[in-house]
């Protein structure tokens, strides 16, 4: 039993090492096309220099590790982004024991983080019951029985 869980953690690692490089090679893309757009537009208004130069070049999601869409992600691209259960929420997680607003991600200049909405079972952050806690890269987020991971790109 204990060779099978082995097995199955190994798998696990190598599984999101893999995820990891393929979304690290998208984001590389996605710089070099910025970095294109930006220098196309040089020679056009100082607004639209502006703009451009205030585009961040970094961005985060969480990817559900444990529950009923496991594997999915969500792209965390607004000053606030509330999850829960309610389909009104950013990030709706259908699952009993998800509150209806569990929790929401603040994103403060280039942190995050995550904040507990009074829920009825808590928000964990790598395994502590959190009010308030800032995120950092790889961080295990507890909704209710819904696991996820916190990327930050």
């Amino acid at each position: 039993m204990s060779t099978l869980i082995s097995i199955l953690l190994v798998l696990s690692i190598i599984l999101l090492g893999v995820d990891i490089y393929l979304r690290t090679a998208k984001k590389e893309k996605k710089n070099i096309s910025k970095i294109e757009k930006f220098e196309s537009i040089q020679n056009l208004s100082n607004t639209m220099k502006l703009e451009a130069e205030l585009t961040p070049l970094n961005w985060a999601y969480l990817i559900i590790r444990h529950g009923g869409e496991r594997g999915k992600d969500f792209k965390i691209s607004k000053d606030e982004t509330t999850i829960g259960r309610e389909s009104d929420n950013d990030i709706a997680l259908v699952h009993p024991t998800v509150s209806r607003f569990h929790a929401k991600i603040i994103q403060n200049e280039d942190k995050y983080f995550i904040e507990d909405t009074n829920s009825a079972n808590g928000t964990l952050v790598n395994g502590i019951k959190v009010t308030r806690e800032l995120l950092h890269d790889g961080d295990i987020i507890q909704i209710g029985d819904v696991v996820l991971v916190f990327k930050c790109l």
